[in-house]
């Protein structure tokens, strides 16, 4: 029986270990192919936590190869039986397990064709520098080589870096989010207690590549040198916690500091504050940022990795060259010493460039053409 090439049978494989930017640009894709019915999908994720159980909600079929219950040949064969079951056509990774272990299962199951997204750069995806994650790597490497047939990086930044290594079998598609739910919170910003503190917040795993450790000095030197007084707002998890919560302390703006922990309504949070602030070391395409350019934030970021693409250069935003305490807080000066109207701008040429670059229907119109293209070739 000849396969429906006008309807590509597609499997997404995903850790879904934590919900942060990847998983939540995985969702928004599926969500998006899913509702336009143009091809039929099913998942396999190794984790049961948020990202399973929204896909389920959504009714996508989706299969979990547990981690911490299969060894990685077990998953292995998880991963092949679903592809023979589900005939799928294409296999689409999201991470360095998921690439080299659905590789693995693509040619043993005798799929076809394999992409993988590449959601942020290789060099920072881990702080580990160790012979396990030097092995990891060359292994991931080796399987975007010989093994895949073409890989998205969610950048422009990040094509530059990859169509280096990979040249022939690159192609870019930018992250993106649905602009037409996320503009319509705007309405709610600025509605709630105005009150006499700036609140500058940061979201985002705490882990190294964040930089809280900047956000929380650049908090510091703000409120010694501004006559308002300024709060700093952290949403998010991780490792860093405990650490971070004793440099807050050591700064003495322990008081002044909010850790809120893991947040299911980032919108909210971001809807409370003044401006968000991001000084990670690099970003692919950070999601928390086009949520802002939604909602009408006032965004400072680190001009590096993908945020200047989201910022339009620095149109949409202020960027950073200076990746230092000072040179975030001079950033946060300046935006608190723009007129409203001037920040108003800002933020509205932020909107315009969401819906122009970032909206959910044209890129994910771009997935599916790169699909039915690997399954015609």
């Amino acid at each position: 029986m000849t396969a429906d090439i006008t309807k590509p049978v597609v499997t997404h494989i995903v850790s879904g270990d934590l919900w942060a930017g990847a998983e939540a640009q995985v969702f928004q894709l599926i969500q998006r192919l899913a509702e336009s019915k143009t091809v039929t999908l099913s998942v396999i994720v190794f984790n049961p936590g948020d990202l399973y159980q929204k896909l389920s909600d959504l009714g996508i079929s989706v299969e979990l190869a547990d981690e911490k219950k299969l060894g990685p040949l077990s998953q292995v064969n998880a991963i092949r039986k679903h592809l023979i079951q589900h005939r799928t056509q294409v296999v689409h990774t999201h991470g360095f397990k998921e690439n080299i272990l659905g590789t693995i299962a693509q040619h043993l199951s005798g799929v076809p064709k394999s992409l993988r997204t590449v959601h942020g750069s290789p060099e920072t995806q881990s702080q580990r520098r160790s012979l396990k994650k030097a092995v990891i790597t060359l292994i991931d490497a080796i399987a975007a080589r010989l093994g895949q047939d073409a890989l998205v990086a969610v950048s422009s930044q990040l094509y530059k870096q990859l169509s280096k290594t990979f040249p022939g079998k690159t192609t870019v598609i930018l992250n993106f989010i649905d602009t037409d739910t996320s503009n319509s919170g705007s309405l709610d910003r600025n509605s709630g207690n105005k009150q006499d503190e700036f609140v500058l917040g940061l979201v985002g795993r705490l882990v190294p590549v964040k930089r809280v450790d900047l956000f929380l000095e650049a908090v510091a030197i703000l409120r010694e040198r501004y006559h308002k007084p300024v709060k700093g707002v952290v949403v998010g998890s991780g490792p860093l916690l405990d650490e971070l919560r004793h440099q807050a302390t050591s700064l003495g703006i322990g008081e002044h500091v909010k850790f809120t922990g893991f947040s299911n309504s980032v919108h909210k949070e971001l809807l409370a504050f003044d401006a968000l602030l991001m000084p990670s070391d690099h970003e692919g395409l950070p999601m928390t940022l086009l949520e802002a350019l939604a909602l009408r934030v006032p965004a400072i970021g680190h001009n590096a990795g993908g945020i200047p693409e989201v910022l339009d250069g620095g149109h949409c935003g202020l960027l950073v060259d200076h990746h230092t305490p000072e040179g975030y807080a001079d950033a946060v000066l300046k935006l608190m010493g723009m007129p409203p109207y001037e920040v108003d701008q800002l933020t509205e040429r932020g909107s315009k460039h969401l819906t122009n670059n970032f909206d959910s229907r044209k890129n994910s119109e771009k997935y599916e053409s790169l699909y039915k293209q690997l399954v015609n070739s």
